[in-house]
């Protein structure tokens, strides 16, 4: 009973200093603690990687079954004044996330980030949930981060253009970001990938 009492107290004031330290977004309905699941997670205590659809690493879906943020819609990802900022370390600390490198069994290393499966650039919660330990490289010799970084830019903008609706998306990328590489590096080969491009 005393340790279910101190951890609900250590969340509780996790949550309380998140309050007092996250910045205040420039677009006033952003809440950046706010998280909304897509599927149930177990708390990650043992998880690995798999391989997605051509065979590039993807997580583990009962540890980081991805999550968003419902404070977030495209209409506020697509205005000019959005940051991530206000989102990064809110719904969760630095040292909370690094655990992850544990849960995965993996060593942190130059290739790696802790990447929101969700992207935060378009609307992904900063909780638990929707962060995995994305470390090594593709036979190219880019990182897979990198990769995935020009995949989150496409969906974002094609979202923004209104080639694909926000649910669509969220699902889609958490389920297997890579099945989306081959439309990423060819949108991005022939035009700016770079999402501030078209927001409002």
């Amino acid at each position: 009973m005393a340790t279910k009492l101190l951890l609900a107290f250590s969340m509780a004031a996790f949550a309380l200093a998140q309050q007092a330290t996250c910045p205040v977004c420039r677009i006033a309905t952003v809440n950046g603690a706010a998280t909304q699941p897509l599927a149930p997670s177990q708390h990650p205590q043992s998880c690995s990687t798999r391989p997605g659809y051509n065979g590039y690493p993807i997580p583990d879906p009962q540890c980081t079954p991805g999550a968003f943020n419902p404070t977030v819609p495209p209409a506020v990802f697509g205005d000019r004044r959005f940051s991530t900022k206000c989102l990064r370390d809110c719904a969760s600390a630095p040292a909370q996330k690094h655990t992850l490198y544990k849960a995965y069994h993996v060593s942190q290393n130059p290739s790696c980030e802790l990447d929101h499966l969700v992207p935060l650039e378009m609307g992904g919660a900063d909780s638990l949930d929707n962060i995995w330990p994305q470390c090594g490289q593709a036979p190219g010799g880019k990182n897979y981060k990198d990769l995935k970084d020009q995949v989150e830019n496409y969906l974002a903008i094609e979202v923004l253009l209104g080639n694909m609706t926000i649910d669509d998306v969220r699902k889609g990328i958490a389920a297997d970001w890579t099945k989306y590489l081959a439309a990423a590096l060819s949108f991005c080969g022939a035009q700016t990938c770079d999402i501030g491009h078209y927001r409002k």
